[in-house]
């Protein structure tokens, strides 16, 4: 499935990923490392772009110490 987005100075375009493939160099055991993939995105209006930070916590485990 793919779509076109027309906005007032550009488009998006969403699609669906249907497969992902990784440089044997950019894994640890088998799997993908962040640290070695070190993947940016790009940020609008001010035209940068910005590396992934450093880890915070672990998903769906960090937010139980906040439980009463």
């Amino acid at each position: 499935m793919s779509q076109v987005v027309d906005l007032p100075s550009n488009e998006i375009f969403v699609g669906e990923i249907v497969g992902a493939y990784a440089d044997a160099d950019c894994c640890i055991d088998g799997k993908p490392d962040i640290q070695n993939i070190r993947p940016f995105t790009l940020s609008m209006p001010d035209n940068r772009y910005w590396e992934v930070g450093a880890a915070v916590g672990k998903a769906w485990d960090i937010g139980k110490s906040l439980r009463r």
